[in-house]
């Protein structure tokens, strides 16, 4: 009986066993198939991004770039993307010291590592703010838009007064922006234009009224938006008056 019931034992651990490895080896096939699938899924995905930076351009040469509706591929794929101009903000890179600290509101003891090639570093300097996310950039040429940047980040520039700031949100807000710093001089009364010529080689070098790169985001996925897996191409370009230059491609 001893023989008996060890031998029931050892064949009822060997179906145990066996059991097991059927299990694990059906797991690994269905971990491997999902694999296989999420890689054809993705590359479904970059391409229909890659076909998205194509429309960009064709977009662009329209003087359309603006129409960022969701494109729809055919066989459940799509891609869609967003265009941001880097010059509405602050460059942490190029922006002086004081500029900085006037934008931030942090003291004059505040010191950053540069160079900073990527915004999310700034979260481990004291007293960060999620809020410094919309004023604060890594790319461009360190200029910035007198056309799209807000009020607070052209008020740090060198002899922008609270009139010159008001007069280029005002003007702009009424569909008639400025075009350069002689007419914002001329919009401005006595004292202020006489404080923006005292800073103009500064301000000069320092603001634009175009935009002379754009970062162009374009997504790609196949079936639903929500729950698919994306494929993100992002290019940054400088605007030219038939195509869009690309200078530097990352894809994720």
């Amino acid at each position: 009986m001893t023989h008996r019931g060890f031998a029931l034992l050892a064949t009822l651990w060997l179906i145990v066993a066996l059991a097991t490895v059927v299990g694990l080896a059906l797991a690994s096939g269905r971990l491997g198939a999902l694999a296989s699938r999420n890689r054809v899924v993705l590359t479904r995905g970059r391409w229909a991004a890659e076909a998205c930076l194509a429309i960009v351009q064709a977009r662009w040469a329209e003087h359309r770039l603006t129409d960022t509706a969701t494109i729809d591929l055919g066989r459940t794929t799509a891609c869609s993307w967003s265009v941001e101009d880097p010059t509405a903000k602050i460059n942490v890179n190029t922006a002086s010291r004081q500029e900085l600290v006037q934008l931030l509101g942090l003291p004059d003891s505040l010191t950053l590592r540069e160079p900073v090639t990527d915004v999310d570093e700034l979260r481990r300097v004291p007293g960060w703010d999620s809020a410094w996310m919309s004023v604060l950039t890594v790319d461009g040429p360190g200029t910035v838009n007198a056309s799209s940047a807000t009020a607070s980040v052209l008020g740090v520039l060198p002899g922008m007064t609270p009139e010159a700031v008001e007069a280029v949100v005002s003007r702009r807000e009424f569909g008639r922006p400025l075009t350069n710093l002689d007419a914002l001089a001329g919009a401005l009364s006595a004292h202020a234009r006489a404080t923006l010529l005292a800073s103009y080689a500064d301000l000069a070098r320092e603001i634009t009224f175009t935009a002379p790169q754009l970062i162009v985001t374009a997504d790609g996925w196949v079936g639903s938006k929500v729950e698919a897996p994306h494929a993100t191409v992002q290019v940054l370009v400088v605007p030219l008056p038939e195509r869009l230059a690309v200078i530097r491609r990352r894809m994720s």
